[in-house]
């Protein structure tokens, strides 16, 4: 496994942060068991999407270890949102 540079962990941290608020949102709201766990991963990987398009304008290129960071951040996050909001 390669050492995940400060860009890699920035992508991590973010889609978890954005996943987790998402779901305390939604559930303050009155949202539902699932409706919570959807609106948390969906919220974390539309935010790594939207970092990938602009690092694919801006930098000509987005990375695949980004990709896989983004993922693993909205995942984590979404099942954190799971054991501890709902």
């Amino acid at each position: 496994m390669t050492k995940w540079d400060k860009d890699k962990v920035m992508h991590f941290s973010l889609c978890l942060i954005i996943s987790m608020i998402a779901a305390c949102i939604v559930r303050v709201c009155g949202g539902e068991k699932y409706t919570v766990i959807a609106a948390a991963w969906f919220a974390g990987f539309f935010a790594g999407v939207g970092k990938e398009l602009y690092d694919e304008w801006e930098y000509k290129g987005a990375d695949e270890g980004d990709w896989a960071a983004d993922v693993v951040g909205t995942t984590l996050g979404t099942i954190l949102s799971f054991l501890f909001v709902v």
